[in-house]
């Protein structure tokens, strides 16, 4: 993929909410849910899965909120944008939900399953056994308290920052 090798849960492992209050200031970098994924979840993983996973540059939108910027961490864990899914996002009517356009890539597995805006079943995930939603790290640029996530029929959408929705992180190896 534009960004080495990536890996990706294949499915939803939980459930949690992006801020215990609805809100999406300070975006991805701030939330609760990032330092639930990049603590308890990592955490949990086998010794040597957490030895190979390697500290990813991740470059994150912003809602909003006035004074805001894209933001970028280093994380170990991370959820996925709508770029990364959605290979048509940057060109759709829906980008103007999204502030950092062009800072990712379609990764390959999405790509290989002609995942765009409008042909979207590719990017659906299941959460025990049934079509969930789930979480993507983008705060959405039109409201000050929602971040993108993906319909459980692969459709994006935002949805509440409290709102409890899937989690499937990715991470590269070394």
């Amino acid at each position: 993929t534009a960004c080495g090798f990536v890996v990706e849960f294949a499915d939803i492992i939980t459930k949690q909410k992006f801020n215990s209050t609805n809100t999406n200031k300070g975006g991805w970098k701030d939330s609760e849910l990032r330092t639930y994924i990049n603590d308890t979840i990592y955490k949990s993983l086998p010794s040597d899965l957490q030895n190979v996973i390697t500290s990813t540059k991740v470059i994150s939108s912003h809602g909003s909120t006035s004074g805001e910027t894209n933001f970028e961490t280093q994380d170990k864990l991370y959820l996925l944008s709508c770029e990364e899914i959605y290979g048509d996002f940057a060109s759709s009517t829906s980008a103007e939900y999204y502030t950092a356009l062009g800072t990712s890539k379609q990764l390959d597995y999405y790509k290989n399953q002609g995942v765009t805006t409008t042909r979207d079943d590719g990017a659906i995930k299941q959460y025990n056994g049934s079509n969930f939603y789930w979480w993507l790290r983008s705060a959405c640029s039109g409201v000050t308290y929602g971040f993108l996530n993906v319909y459980d029929s692969g459709a994006w959408n935002y949805g509440n920052a409290f709102a409890s929705l899937g989690v499937s992180p990715a991470f590269r190896i070394v």
